[in-house]
């Protein structure tokens, strides 16, 4: 009896010494971080290094770029899928959130920010004014600097964003957060909101789609794949800077 008791612990013993750990919960970012969107990419991955620092995430961000086209976006959806550790995608730029690129994914597929594209799979998630999705708007693209240098007659360009303009003590806790960090933009609010809703998911062990969130741009909540009251904020170029506009 002692016998075969020593020999249970030994193999307890030997099971516990060559178990392999647990990977770490992964978080993929796809957005552009190379050539003309590049800007996009790099706004969102400091907001959401913050947003997964701030909640104390266990969490790796895995950033990845879009590659530049629908067809290369859609390769990097598949190797995620293939990635266990993987548990949501968030997908910003008019590359990684067409159809197609959502419709590959097996994965929770956030969408932030307006880029002209729906809605377009049941995995993916619209953090983002459903009025203005519909519509096939990508205002989203008038935040950027890059927009601003390409054009010379921006001055009362009216477009819309879900996104709010970062206060004071965000800006200085973004730029503090790392070596070359842009100026954080609307889009900067929106991931940041975004990634603390993936990290409380992960936390809780809640499904994605069922969880609620109270960021910098109010409370977050899923209906049908769409943000339930997402804002739909107004802005306007005056003097080439953007500025709020009256309803």
């Amino acid at each position: 009896m002692l016998a075969r008791a020593w020999l249970l612990l030994v193999a307890l013993v030997l099971a516990a010494c060559t178990a392999r750990p647990v990977a770490p919960d992964k978080v993929a970012l796809l957005a552009p971080f190379e050539n003309q969107y590049r800007e996009i990419g790099y706004n969102a991955l400091y907001a959401a290094r913050l947003a997964l620092d701030d909640a104390q995430s266990d969490a790796q961000l895995l950033a990845l770029d879009d590659g530049g086209s629908v067809e290369l976006a859609i390769a990097r959806v598949m190797a995620l899928n293939r990635d266990p550790a993987v548990r949501a995608i968030i997908a910003l730029g008019p590359q990684a959130t067409q159809a197609d690129v959502q419709q590959a994914s097996q994965l929770p597929f956030l969408i932030v920010g307006n880029w002209g594209a729906d809605r377009a799979a049941p995995n993916s998630l619209y953090a983002a004014n459903k009025q203005t999705s519909q519509a096939g708007s990508a205002g989203d693209l008038f935040i950027l600097e890059q927009t601003r240098a390409l054009h010379d007659d921006l001055d009362g360009r009216l477009f819309h964003s879900s996104g709010s303009p970062p206060d004071e003590d965000f800006r200085q806790r973004y730029l503090a957060s790392g070596l070359y960090v842009p100026q954080p933009n609307l889009l900067a609010t929106l991931v940041y909101d975004i990634a603390g809703l993936v990290s409380g998911a992960l936390a809780s062990e809640l499904p994605i789609a069922q969880t609620t969130h109270t960021g910098i741009n109010g409370q977050i909540r899923f209906v049908d794949g769409y943000w339930q009251d997402a804002p739909d904020n107004s802005y306007i170029y005056v003097d080439g800077e953007i500025v709020p506009s009256a309803p």
